[in-house]
């Protein structure tokens, strides 16, 4: 079996360092299409730390099948994709800094025919203070009816009105290769995102776009619609991911704003508005 619950609960990963300068903020920026400046931070620079993803972190794969192995959890790379994101920001990311991330699985959850891995995440100031936590469920296919609590299917209500804003966000032919190479030593090879080989054989028709790349875009297209948003006061980012994104296609995200920030659903207006991401941003 590739997972086996009561030995993946409480698995942690070996902390792993993260140093970034100037440089690698505006790299991060422009890989996701944002015209950030000065001091300004998207705060989801924060989902390039080393080991972020926990036992899904690319540091960790192995290089044969299954490339994930983890006490009580066996996978293969194709398997995996991400379900949902959820930051918490308790303080500004710096733009040059170094921390380190703390991950460990907390749950797994059972779809039946998928199990999620539920994984928690710090990444920790050199002073001490955390900066951002953060929750990750990857969604394993094949690997369910291991027991443990249903994991949730829906999506973020959002408000049954007309939106208030709505942002088109083309997706840049080569974005996914520039999106990985803002993390340390990501491989452009034997990934669904900028190996074309490696995608088609997990049944894809072509590379696929990283979902945390989708995920900084539309939290840069908030920022860049709402009024009153401003990436220094981010305080909580979460989002279900509804579906995949190819390169060379748009993301529509239409927004419903509030007091504190918005929710928001994104599409892919070349499909037939397939959705791809729906969430909720929050300002401090």
């Amino acid at each position: 079996m590739p997972i086996l619950r009561d030995v993946a609960i409480g698995v942690t990963v070996p902390e792993q360092d993260f140093q970034w300068v100037d440089t690698d903020v505006r790299r991060y920026h422009r890989a996701v299409g944002w015209a950030g400046a000065g001091d300004a931070m998207l705060p989801t620079f924060a989902m390039t730390a080393p080991g972020v993803f926990g036992v899904a972190s690319p540091e960790f794969y192995r290089a044969e099948p299954p490339e994930v192995r983890f006490p009580g959890v066996q996978l293969a790379l194709a398997t995996l994709l991400h379900r949902e994101q959820e930051i918490l920001v308790h303080h500004r990311i710096p733009v040059v800094g170094t921390a380190v991330s703390r991950s460990e699985i907390v749950e797994v959850e059972d779809l039946g025919s998928a199990a999620v891995l539920v994984q928690h995440t710090a990444l920790v100031g050199a002073d001490g203070r955390t900066l951002v936590t953060g929750v990750s469920r990857i969604h394993a296919r094949g690997a369910g009816g291991i027991g443990g609590p249903p994991a949730s299917a829906a999506a973020v209500a959002t408000p049954q009105r007309a939106p208030d804003a709505v942002s088109d966000l083309p997706v840049a032919a080569d974005q996914a290769d520039r999106y990985q190479r803002c993390s340390r030593g990501a491989s452009m090879r034997d990934n669904v995102h900028t190996d074309a080989h490696f995608a088609r054989a997990a049944g894809y028709p072509g590379p696929i776009l990283q979902g945390v790349c989708t995920y900084a875009m539309v939290c840069a297209a908030i920022l860049d619609t709402v009024p009153s948003a401003d990436s220094n006061r981010v305080h909580r980012y979460a989002a279900r991911f509804l579906g995949i994104v190819f390169p060379g296609e748009t993301l529509r995200t239409r927004m419903w704003i509030d007091d504190d920030g918005c929710r928001f659903v994104t599409s892919v207006p070349e499909r037939a508005e397939k959705p791809v991401l729906s969430g909720i941003l929050t300002m401090r």
